[in-house]
Order: C-alpha cells, then sequence, then structure tokens
C-alpha cells in the first residue's frame, strides 16, 4: 500500500495545485506605432498609344495608391488624364477624359471615396515632344494624393 501512496502521491498533489485565473479582462499591451507618413504622394499609370484601358500593369499601381490612400484619412485626390500630341486636340482631350475616368473606376473597386476625387483632363496640354517625334511620355493618367489643410 506505500507503494501505491508513493506512486500517487505526485499526481494527487498536481491535481490539487492551482492554476491562475484568467484575468476578467483583456490584457492589452500599449504599442508606440509610428503616426502613419501622410505626406504627399503621386503615382503615374502609362497607356498604350490611344488605350484608354488600364493596362494588368497597372494593378500594382493601383493596389499601391489604394494603400496609401486608406493609410491616411485626410486626403484629397486628384487624377489628371494626359494624352500625347498624336492626334488632334479634341480627340486628345477625350482620350485624357477616359484615362482619368478607367483610374477613377479602378480605384473605386479598391475602396476609394469617389467623392474625394477631383478629376482633371489635359489632353495634348504639356505633351512632350523630342526631336520632332511623338514621345509616349504623356500618355499617362497622375494620380495625387494630397494632405488636406
Amino acid at each position: 500500500m506505500k507503494i501505491s501512496v508513493y506512486l500517487f502521491a505526485p499526481l494527487m498533489l498536481a491535481a490539487c495545485v492551482s492554476r491562475p485565473v484568467p484575468p476578467a479582462e483583456p490584457v492589452t499591451a500599449e504599442i508606440d506605432a509610428p503616426e502613419p507618413d501622410c505626406s504627399a504622394e503621386s503615382f503615374s499609370i502609362y497607356f498604350e498609344e490611344g488605350a484608354t484601358e488600364l493596362s494588368e500593369e497597372s494593378d500594382a499601381v493601383m493596389d499601391a495608391v489604394a494603400a496609401s490612400y486608406s493609410r491616411c484619412d485626410i486626403y484629397k485626390m486628384e487624377i489628371e488624364g494626359h494624352a500625347d500630341a498624336s492626334g488632334d486636340s479634341a480627340t486628345n482631350e477625350v482620350i485624357s477624359a477616359k484615362r482619368a475616368d478607367a483610374v477613377l473606376a479602378a480605384l473605386e473597386t479598391r475602396g476609394v471615396d469617389a467623392e474625394r476625387v477631383h478629376l482633371v483632363a489635359y489632353g495634348d496640354q504639356g505633351a512632350i515632344k523630342t526631336g520632332g517625334v511623338e514621345a509616349p511620355l504623356n500618355r499617362k493618367t497622375e494620380v495625387r494624393l494630397i494632405p488636406e489643410s
């Protein structure tokens, strides 16, 4: 009988040991997270000649814009559509407006509030020519995130 008491004593002792009671309120630790950087940012989305649809490559830029926008709730956004200098000015104005609309639509699917967005279509204004040759540098839409003051 002494042997069985010696064998079971540690088990009985372990059963009697009290475990700590979990706190009634959840314990939260305060973490000093740095404030997000909400300075002005600019993103460019380039298009093929005459195109107004976003390319697959522009998805990464759209994701970056949406992430920056959601990080700071103090942003207003400007979307500026541009076209190159090929073609007539009226057509370039329409193309630049459609490019800005396409970017806005893509950003809306990522949670951007269209009420806080200002669209501008510049057409071929400021189009860049190098050596008399039309360059594709102005076939773009620029997205600017601007902190509201």
